[in-house]
C-alpha cells in the first residue's frame, strides 16, 4: 500500500529529476555570472555575434566599444573555438549573454609578444601625451608607452605615424613599453653587455648638446650603434661651466665605459678618465696657508668664485665674508689657502685680512 508520505516523496523527487532535465535540455544548468565558457563562433556580424557554446539556445556577444568590436570582427572567423565570460545566465528573451573581452585581449597581445620576441620595427601612432613621455597606439587602437627618453629627438608629436620596437612586455599586466631609438639603436641589455665592458673606450661621435652632458653614438662592433651618455662631471677633471662653448653636434670623441644604464639601455662613458688628473699637481703649487693675489670672477648667495691662474679657480665660501663686504666682479683680492674640494676640483681659499670684522668667522 502507499502512504500519503510515499506519493509526496515520489511527486516532489519526480518534479525534481523534470526540474533538473528542463535545466540540462536548455543548457543553463549551474550556469552563473562571471563563469568561463567555451564556445564555437557561429555568427560573426556588425550586427550581431552568437557563440555555441552547448545550451539549447546561442549564446549572444555584448560589446559596447566600437574599437574592441572592430577588433572582434577583423581577428575571428566563424568556427574558432573561444573562451567567453558569461555576463548573464538567461537574458529577458531567454539565451546567455556573454563577453569575448578577455579573448580579445589575449588575440591583441599576443601579436604584441611575438613582435617583442622576434624584436621587430612596428608602426605605432602618438595618440597623447603625458608625465615622462607618450601614449602610443598601433593599427588595432592598443596602447602603450613610449617614454621621453626613448625618442630620438624632440620632434614627436601626437599624429605622428612612427617606427619603434617593444623594449618591455608584460601580458598579464597588459604593460608594452616602446622605444623609437631601438629601431636605430642596439639597446637591449643582454647585446649591450655582450659587446661593452667596463673600462673599454670607443671613439664616439657626439649627437646632441645638452646643458648637463653629452649624447652620442658608438659602434662596438660593425653593424651595432650604442648609444652613450657622458655626464657633464665626467667631461673634464676641470670645471666645465658651459659645454656648448667646447662641444656640437658633430664632434668626434674617445670616451671611457663606465657602466650600464639598464633603465635607459645605454651606456655611460667619461671623457676624463682618460686625461691626466692634474689637481695633484695644483695642490702642491697652492699648499695650504700660502697667500696669493686673485680677481674676483663671480659673487653669489653661497660664495665667491675667484681666479688663480688661466686654468684654476678658487672659491671663497659666504661664512668667510663678512656681511659689510661685497666683492664686485674683475676685483682683485689677496687670499690665503685653506682647503681642497677635490670632488668640484676647487682651491678653497679665504681672504687675507688686515684686521677681524664684525661678522667674519
Amino acid at each position: 500500500m502507499t502512504t500519503t508520505k510515499q506519493l509526496t516523496t515520489k511527486s516532489s523527487s519526480n518534479a525534481s529529476s523534470m526540474a533538473e532535465l528542463m535545466a540540462k535540455s536548455s543548457g543553463l544548468a549551474g550556469l552563473k555570472k562571471g563563469d568561463i565558457v567555451e564556445g564555437t563562433v557561429k555568427k560573426l556580424t556588425p550586427q550581431e555575434i552568437l557563440l555555441e557554446i552547448g545550451a539549447k539556445s546561442d549564446a549572444l556577444v555584448i560589446e559596447y566599444d566600437k574599437q574592441n568590436l572592430e577588433n572582434l570582427l577583423n581577428l575571428l572567423h566563424v568556427g574558432d573555438k573561444v573562451k567567453a565570460s558569461v555576463i548573464s545566465p538567461e537574458s529577458e528573451d531567454g539565451f546567455p549573454v556573454v563577453s569575448l573581452r578577455r579573448t580579445l585581449d589575449d588575440l591583441l597581445y599576443s601579436g604584441f609578444e611575438s613582435h617583442f620576441s622576434q624584436n621587430e620595427v612596428i608602426k605605432v601612432r602618438v595618440a597623447d601625451t603625458t608625465k615622462g613621455g607618450y601614449f602610443v597606439e598601433n593599427e588595432l587602437g592598443i596602447r602603450g608607452f613610449l617614454p621621453n627618453s626613448q625618442t630620438m629627438n624632440d620632434s614627436v608629436s601626437v599624429g605622428d605615424t612612427i617606427e619603434v620596437k617593444i623594449i618591455e612586455f608584460d601580458k598579464s599586466k597588459k604593460r608594452v613599453i616602446f622605444s623609437q631609438k631601438a629601431v636605430a639603436y642596439t639597446s637591449t641589455i643582454s647585446e649591450i653587455e655582450q659587446q661593452v665592458k667596463r673600462g673599454e673606450s670607443y671613439d664616439a661621435l657626439i649627437e646632441t648638446v645638452t646643458p648637463y652632458g653629452l649624447y652620442v653614438t658608438f659602434s662596438p662592433k660593425k653593424g651595432s650603434t650604442i648609444e652613450g651618455f657622458i655626464h657633464i662631471s665626467e667631461i673634464s677633471y676641470q670645471r666645465v661651466e658651459n659645454i656648448s662653448q667646447d662641444f656640437k653636434k658633430g664632434d668626434k670623441i674617445t670616451a671611457q665605459v663606465l657602466d650600464i644604464d639598464r633603465e635607459n639601455r645605454r651606456v655611460n662613458l667619461s671623457i676624463k678618465n682618460l686625461q691626466k688628473d692634474t689637481f695633484g699637481e695644483v695642490k702642491e703649487k697652492y699648499p695650504i696657508d700660502k697667500k696669493i693675489k686673485v680677481i674676483i670672477k663671480d659673487s653669489r648667495t653661497r660664495g665667491v668664485t675667484v681666479t688663480l691662474d688661466d686654468k684654476t679657480e678658487g672659491f671663497i665660501p659666504a661664512q668667510k665674508i663678512a656681511s659689510s663686504t661685497t666683492y664686485l666682479k674683475g676685483d682683485a683680492l689677496e687670499v690665503e689657502v685653506s682647503d681642497y674640494d677635490e670632488k668640484r676640483r676647487l682651491i678653497i681659499v679665504s681672504p687675507v685680512l688686515k684686521e677681524v670684522p664684525i661678522g667674519y668667522r
